[in-house]
């Protein structure tokens, strides 16, 4: 657990300074950066003091604005996402072994349960828009975009990072109601 915890803090150390180094050669203000990448100025302040490390998303918004690779930041993306991916392939091989010493009818079963479970992904994809803050994720059924007692539209939405203003909003609860009124 220790030694989990002392990489971790290396990777964020790192990234700190990748930021700082980065936001320096473009001459840049913290708020000016986390203006142009959509975070708070408080949330880049805690990735630079190492209170938090950045998501992948953040990760990729950073390299982007710096016109830079994703381990150009974090030198540990490339890793993490090997350590996904094998988790990833890890699984579909057991599934594959399993289902290679089923019979024909039972591997056809998981066959079709497998395109049922799709199936369902798919159709649950199309109706539900997942929102993230800081403390939580929370997933809204597009439906409930348009009342607004359901959906905090000033914490949750927003456009290049900026908040939207009524008038954007109201147009977009339109178009969501037209879109869903079309299904």
């Amino acid at each position: 657990m220790f030694m989990k915890k002392e990489i971790n803090k290396q990777r964020m150390q790192a990234i700190s300074s990748n930021i700082t180094k980065y936001r320096k050669e473009r001459g840049i203000t913290q708020k000016e950066l986390a203006e142009n990448i959509g975070i708070t100025p408080s949330t880049l302040s805690d990735y630079i003091n190492l209170r938090s490390a950045p998501s992948f998303g953040v990760i990729q918004k950073l390299a982007d604005f710096f016109g830079v690779q994703k381990t150009d930041i974090d030198s540990e993306y490339q890793l993490m996402n090997n350590i996904k991916s094998t988790s990833q392939s890890s699984v579909l091989s057991k599934i594959n072994q399993i289902s290679s010493e089923l019979g024909k009818s039972r591997q056809e079963k998981v066959l079709n349960f497998a395109k049922n479970e799709k199936k369902e992904q798919d159709e649950e994809d199309k109706k539900i828009v997942h929102l993230k803050d800081e403390q939580q994720k929370q997933s809204i059924d597009l439906a409930d975009l348009v009342d607004d007692s359901k959906v905090d539209w000033d914490k949750w939405v927003s456009f290049d990072g900026r908040p939207l203003t009524d008038e954007v909003k109201e147009a977009m609860k339109q178009l969501l109601g037209k879109r869903l009124e079309d299904k």
